[in-house]
Formats: structure tokens, C-alpha cells, sequence
């Protein structure tokens, strides 16, 4: 029989040849897959290296001091800084990720990420190259005038060129960013504002020194007693003359502002100071000159004062307390003075309270013949071992920062383009709309402030439209038995002696509402101070007894700030802060700005 036939229809139909095109698509999911894997790793990679970096930060910050700078052999703080977010940026800008940066979403974020990595690797190289500068000034000699003012200026253009420097950081994009990413990119922009702050300070206060050493300059110093306060600053008890020129200082002869009693008002006053102090006679009482915290008044008021007693007009007011010579001494080193050493050590016992043990009347029958003897030999004597160089460099630019924030150094200036820098540095004593200041003020004529300790709680309690604050200002009177009666006092009809009578002052923002002291509405000083509200009422703290005494108010902010001022106390008095969102900055507790 004939075969069948075999039609096309009943060919078995070929499989089609598609290899190629599955070794495409395998071929890419292989590489995306590559890819993904080499993005993580990449990503990995960065995020360990910022890790490390932001520890590193927090390292940097925690030991970072003044002698950071002056000490060449001090830790190197910053590299480890610098070489983990060099190493996340070189990471983040890989090729790599490109398809990634260009995504709507994922992109920015990136972008954020990587620009911060860069911001922080410019800062850490900026401060490394300040440091060198700085400590480079710093090995230069400095033993004359003009080598002086010199290097203050050098230390001044290394300052402003990295204030300048750090300008010009941009952090990148600040919108649609994940939440932790935006936390990051505020807390280090917080941080840079801080630094830049910092630097800026720095810069105007180094720039005006060396023109005031420069000279010519002819300054009224102003020594602080913080046995006996006034606000925000010790009593002045005995005043000089600086005089500056070429960069050399030359010191009057110290006198003791009892002596230099107006005996009639011949300086007149007006303003806050006068409404609020003025049945004291701050204009003819040089001991009641700091009533107010704000030493540019004061300062410009005690210039008036100066030339009405002596016919000398002066350039400016400096302040020094006895914090600012334990400063000076301990960079100085021991210095010999009314027949004993007086050091680190022992300098602060002596100023508060051993020069009064042994006071003996001269034949005028004033108590401080001696003792202003004593006072002139330690500051003439810390002044030529300042200017033969014979200091610690280290010691004296770690006090420094303690005394500014401390109010331990202030400085007014009768040029007003000296007196805005003084303000910029911080030293100028001036309080803004935002202070708060707690200042206990002595009016037993005696020494006992070096032993009444002050803490105040504030509490910030949200209200409707604003916030609620609440100071309790508690003081403890550990005044020992035995006190001579030159510390002790000799009592008063309020206060018998050993006991602490005095003025509790509050400054607070000019919107407070609804201001009390221990619940009342009226104190017994109250009003306007400059830029400021302020309340003062007296107390009376007996001897190994406390005493609290709150004012409470309103600030009108549903989101705000209160920029604590220290009150110069010897010990310092202490803060606690409950309710606020924030405090701040940290590092810098003298005077921290507590936000809500």
C-alpha cells in the first residue's frame, strides 16, 4: 500500500529558538541583582563610616577644650572627625549610585545624606586648619609689646577666616526628607550654628583686644568682691587705672572706692536705673553701682563718676572679680604679697575671706591701708609676669572661657564701635528681651555671700497662648560660727550678724504677665530694667536656716526662649530646668537657653 501522504498540517511544528533572549533578561536580572547588592554595600559602608563619624563628633566635642589649641601635644580631636566623613562622602558620591541620586524620592535623601557627610568632612578640616594657625601664633614670640598685639591679631584672622569658611557650608536640601534624615540635618545644623557663633565671638573679641592693647587706651579697672555681691557681679570695691600703648600695660595706683564717695550728686542719672535704685544713690555710692545687671550702665555711669572725682576721662571700664584673678594666678603661677605666698590655691580663701581676720586701723583710722597695699602688690605683679610672658598658656585660655561665662570678666568701652564688639564677645554684661537672671544682692554690709548658697528650679508649664514660668529660688545660710565681725556683720535691725539680708532679683522678659513673689503681685522693687522686667523683694536668711522665695510669671509665646544669665556668684549658684523642650546649649552651662 502507498505510504500515507503527509500533509502539511500534520508536521510536527519546530520549537522556536529563544536563548538569546533569556540569557538578555537573565543577564540584567544578574546584574541588577550585582548592582542592588553593590548599593547596599556601598550604603553599608557610608552608614558605618558616619556612625563612626558622629561618635567621632561626640569624642571631639566632650575633650574638646582651650587647650585643644594652645597645647600642641593635646589629643587630635579632629582627624578621626574628618577621615570618617571623608570616607561616607567618597562612599555616598560613587558612581554607583547615580541611577539612585536621580530618583524623586529616594534621591533627595541621598543627596541630603551625602551633602551633610561633605558639610561635616569642610568643618572638621576648617578647625583643623584653625587649630595649626592658632597654635602656630601661639609659639610666636611674645614677650614685647608690639609681638603681643601681633599675635592677638593673628589669632583674630585665623578666627575670622574660618567663621568666613563656614559660611559658605551648604547642608542641602531641608524638604520631603524621612524623619530620621531631617533630625540629623537640624541637630547638625544646630551644631554648626553653634560652632559658627563660636568662632564669630571669638574673632570680634581677639580683633578689639589687640586694638585696646595697641592702644593708646586709658581703662578704669574695677575690682568685684564676691564676698559681697551686687547683680550679676561682685561689689566694686577697689578701683585703678589701665593704661595701654604698643602693647605693654601699665597699672595706677589701687584705691578703694569707699574713698571715692561723691559727696554730692554731681553726676546726674535718669531712666530705669534711677526709677528702679536710685534712693541708693548708685551716682555717688560707688559700692552700689552694679544695682542692676546691666553693666553697660553701670560701666558708663562709674566713667561719669570717675572724672567728677579725679578729672580723668577714661576709654572704657574693665571689671576683674576674684574668679578672674584665681584665673590669672593659676597661669601666672604663685605671686609674693604682704608677706605671704599667695597661690592657685589659696588666692580665692584669701580675697573672700582671710584678708579680713587680721584688718588693723592705720593712723587715719581706716581698715584697708594694708590689705589695698596687698590687692595693688597681686595685680601689678600678675600684670609684668603677663607681660614677660611667664604664663600657661593652656591654663590661661581654659580660665578664659570660665570667665567669660561666668561674668567673672566684663568690659565696657566708651567708643561705641568697641563697645558692640565687647557685646558680640559676650563680655559686655548686656541683657537682651530673652534674659533670665536670678541675683541675690547683699545689703548687710558684710561678707557672707561666699556662704549662702543659691539654687533655683525653674519650671516652664505650657498655658494656652503661652507658657507659665515658675522660679523657686532656694537659699541656704551656712554661715560658721566664729566669723569676725568684718565678714559676720555687726547686725542691723533686720538681720543680726551671721545672718544673710539681702534682695532676691529676678530679670525676666519685658511680655512677662502676671508676675508674683511668694504669690503677691507687688514686691518691694519692681519694673522696667532696660530691656528687661525685673522684681526684687528682701529677705532675711538667718544663720544655718534656708528660705525659698518664688516669683512666677506668663510669657505670652506659645514657642519661645529664655537665655539664662550666671549671676557671678562664688560658688556659682546652680539651675535645674523642668518642662522645657530643650536646653542649650549643652557644653556651655553657665549660660544655657532653654527653649519651648
Amino acid at each position: 500500500m502507498p505510504s500515507p501522504r503527509r500533509t502539511r498540517s500534520s508536521h510536527r511544528a519546530r520549537p522556536t529558538r529563544r536563548w538569546p533572549g533569556r540569557v538578555v533578561v537573565f543577564t540584567v536580572l544578574v546584574l541588577v541583582v550585582l548592582w542592588v547588592g553593590a548599593v547596599a554595600a556601598l550604603l553599608l559602608r557610608a552608614y558605618s563610616h558616619l556612625r563612626d563619624g558622629q561618635s567621632a563628633v561626640t569624642t571631639a566635642q566632650a575633650g574638646m577644650k582651650a587647650s585643644t589649641v594652645t597645647d600642641p601635644s593635646s589629643p587630635d580631636l579632629l582627624g578621626p572627625v574628618h577621615a570618617d566623613f571623608s570616607a561616607a562622602r567618597r562612599e555616598l558620591d560613587s558612581p554607583l549610585l547615580a541611577p539612585v541620586r536621580v530618583m524623586p524620592v529616594l534621591g533627595r535623601q541621598l543627596r541630603s545624606v551625602r551633602t551633610l557627610a561633605g558639610a561635616a568632612e569642610q568643618v572638621s578640616a576648617i578647625g583643623q586648619r584653625t587649630i595649626d594657625r592658632a597654635r602656630a601664633a601661639l609659639r610666636a614670640p611674645h614677650t614685647e609689646g608690639p609681638q603681643r598685639v601681633t599675635e592677638i591679631s593673628t589669632l583674630a584672622a585665623a578666627a575670622s577666616d574660618a567663621d568666613k569658611a563656614l559660611a559658605t557650608i551648604s547642608l542641602g536640601p531641608d524638604r520631603a526628607l524621612l524623619p530620621f534624615i531631617h533630625a540629623k540635618r537640624v541637630d547638625f545644623a544646630r551644631r554648626l550654628e553653634k560652632v559658627q557663633s563660636g568662632l564669630h565671638r571669638g574673632a570680634v573679641a581677639a580683633d578689639t583686644a589687640a586694638g585696646l592693647i595697641a592702644g593708646p587706651r586709658h581703662l578704669l579697672l574695677l575690682a568685684a568682691n564676691n564676698a559681697e555681691m551686687r547683680s550679676g557681679s561682685g561689689m566694686f570695691l577697689s578701683a585703678t587705672t589701665l593704661d595701654f600703648e604698643h602693647g605693654n600695660v601699665t597699672i595706677g595706683k589701687v584705691q578703694d572706692t569707699g574713698d571715692l564717695l561723691l559727696a554730692t550728686p554731681s553726676v546726674p542719672f535718669e531712666g530705669d536705673l534711677a526709677a528702679r535704685w536710685g534712693f541708693l544713690l548708685p551716682n555717688q555710692e560707688w559700692r552700689n553701682l552694679a544695682l542692676s545687671p546691666r553693666f553697660d550702665t553701670s560701666a558708663a555711669l562709674a566713667a561719669q563718676m570717675w572724672k567728677a572725682r579725679t578729672g580723668e576721662a577714661v576709654d572704657g571700664v574693665l571689671v576683674l572679680d576674684v574668679e578672674a584673678v584665681h584665673a590669672l594666678i593659676t597661669a601666672t603661677g604663685p605671686v609674693q604679697a604682704g608677706g605671704r605666698l599667695v597661690a592657685p590655691d589659696n588666692v580665692v580663701q584669701l580675697l573672700l575671706h582671710d584678708q579680713y581676720n587680721d584688718l588693723q586701723t592705720d593712723t587715719a583710722g581706716h581698715y584697708n591701708a594694708a590689705r589695698r597695699e596687698q590687692l595693688g602688690t597681686i595685680a601689678s605683679t600678675l600684670l609684668k609676669q603677663i607681660e614677660a610672658g611667664h604664663y600657661d598658656a593652656n591654663a590661661l585660655a581654659s580660665g578664659l572661657s570660665k570667665l567669660v561665662g561666668g561674668r567673672h570678666l566684663l568690659l565696657w568701652s566708651a567708643h561705641p564701635a568697641e563697645q558692640q564688639a565687647w557685646t558680640t564677645a559676650g563680655v559686655g554684661g548686656v541683657l537682651d528681651a530673652s534674659r533670665f537672671m536670678v541675683s541675690v544682692m547683699n545689703r548687710g554690709s558684710n561678707k557672707l555671700d561666699q556662704f549662702l548658697d543659691v539654687a533655683t528650679s525653674l519650671n516652664l508649664t505650657p498655658t494656652t497662648g503661652g507658657v507659665a514660668v515658675t522660679a523657686t529660688v532656694h537659699l541656704t545660710n551656712r554661715t560658721p560660727p566664729g566669723q569676725v565681725s568684718y565678714v559676720a556683720g555687726r547686725g542691723t535691725a533686720d538681720a543680726g550678724p551671721g545672718d544673710y539680708y539681702g534682695y532676691v532679683q529676678v530679670s525676666m522678659p519685658p511680655n512677662a504677665m502676671g508676675v508674683t513673689v511668694d504669690r503677691r503681685p507687688v514686691a518691694d522693687v519692681s519694673g522696667p530694667d532696660g530691656p528687661t522686667e525685673m522684681v526684687a523683694d528682701l529677705r532675711t536668711v538667718r544663720a544655718g536656716q534656708s528660705l525659698d522665695v518664688v516669683v512666677s510669671f506668663t510669657v505670652p509665646q506659645v514657642h519661645g526662649q529664655l537665655q539664662v544669665e550666671s549671676a557671678a556668684r562664688i560658688p556659682a549658684a546652680t539651675l535645674t530646668v523642668t518642662g522645657a523642650t530643650q536646653l542649650g546649649p549643652v557644653a556651655d552651662e553657665l549660660r544655657p537657653r532653654i527653649s519651648w
